[in-house]
């Protein structure tokens, strides 16, 4: 065989080996935060969820009410659909800047019930 099927074979094969390194996983090999969140009856516990920015982010998103609740970000377009007793995940990345997102239980009159919280994406401190 030429020497150029030698070096066209080598090649694919480094090439092969570069991508299968390189995997798909994403994230950087880095798996996401998790965070468990319960919802009912008109609360999100916790409240409050604090991300880095770019950081992914795992919901486990636990309704312990008895009508059907949603965990929504709406900026990242990110939603959550439990059933009573039901939980969900879904995950998700934090926006690349620091700043404040909301979130609501979109089942209509929820949100004005005071099912609400907030993600606090803020850099890191050295």
């Amino acid at each position: 065989m030429s020497r150029k099927f030698y070096f066209l074979t080598g090649l694919l094969m480094m090439v092969a080996l570069v991508v299968s390194a390189c995997g798909g996983g994403g994230g950087g090999g880095s798996s996401p935060q998790t965070i468990n969140v319960e919802g009912g009856e008109f609360f999100y516990k916790p409240p409050e969820i604090t991300a880095k920015p770019g950081e992914s982010i795992k919901i486990n998103f636990k309704n312990v009410g008895t009508v059907e609740h949603t965990f929504v970000i709406k900026d990242l377009n990110f939603k959550l659909t439990a059933a009573p007793g039901a939980t969900v995940s879904g995950t998700f990345k934090a926006p690349a800047a620091p700043g404040t997102l909301e979130i609501h239980c979109d089942v209509a009159g929820h949100t004005e019930a005071g099912m609400q919280g907030k993600l606090d994406v803020v850099a890191a401190t050295n």
